[in-house]
């Protein structure tokens, strides 16, 4: 297992830090992850329909009703499990139902920026895709951001546009690793699901590989804020000085109690 002290990290050494992170509270992730993906599976096994004049029918209230599920589910589970690595990565340890009760009341403006950021993304797309990218690199940070810095939406946009300010390709290469060793194994599960015949089983067998696989992804991108802090703002260096400034100070009460 890498270390996981605070220092800039390539592309591949973030990746493998997220994987790491992973392992070591891996069961709090996965609860997490299951507890917000779990209702938006029930959600589509309910609104699935089988008769196709069922489905052009109820086809809109079908797609309005998953899209918004599928917001607020990934919001909660990225600032979840964003909080709960950034405790272990600072040294802490991780609490799942601390994590919730400080989440939770962000949820609001997760939302709020995660449908402005689709907003810029689908812009981005018109522009030959390359814009979608630049969008996606600029402002990765944003709901990192929010559940971290406790920012507002559009004070978060600001903020994460000056994190990643001459970092975009490494945000990019950083990212494009995560998301293909993601897709690489998410084809394998699907395939297998696939060889059931059965579209039940291969809702749930996504379902289970998300709920599994995708904390990777969330603390992926909390390294890269981190790793855009230490390169742009010295982070690591503040730390060390608090750490150093802490135990000066327990030394300190120590000796007064001894005397």
């Amino acid at each position: 297992m890498p270390e996981l002290r605070l220092r800039p990290r390539t592309v591949s050494e973030l990746v493998d830090a997220a994987f790491a992170l992973y392992r070591q509270n891996s069961t709090q992730y996965i609860l997490v992850s299951a507890l917000a993906n779990v209702p938006l599976l029930i959600v589509q096994l309910v609104l699935q329909p089988t008769n196709p004049a069922t489905l052009l029918a109820a086809g809109f209230t079908v797609l309005f009703t998953l899209s918004l599920a599928s917001i607020v589910t990934f919001a909660i589970m990225g600032a979840a499990v964003v909080r709960l690595g950034s405790e272990a990565y600072l040294g802490g340890e991780p609490d799942l139902a601390r994590t919730l009760r400080v989440v939770i009341p962000r949820v609001p403006a997760l939302i709020v920026a995660n449908v402005l950021l689709a907003m810029l993304l689908s812009i981005g797309f018109l522009l030959l895709f390359v814009g979608a990218i630049y969008v996606a690199a600029r402002y990765f940070a944003v709901s990192i951001v929010i559940v971290l810095e406790g920012k507002g939406p559009v004070a978060a946009f600001s903020r994460a546009s000056s994190l990643s300010r001459d970092r975009k390709w490494h945000v990019f290469k950083t990212m494009l690793l995560v998301f293909l060793i993601y897709f690489i194994l998410s084809i394998g599960v699907s395939a297998f699901a696939t060889l059931t015949g059965s579209s039940v089983i291969q809702l749930v067998a996504s379902t289970l590989f998300t709920i599994v696989a995708y904390p990777v992804i969330a603390l992926t991108q909390m390294m890269l804020y981190y790793d855009c802090r230490i390169r742009n703002e010295g982070f690591d260096l503040e730390q060390m000085a608090a750490t150093l400034d802490a135990g000066s100070a327990a030394l300190a009460t120590g000796g007064a109690a001894q005397q």
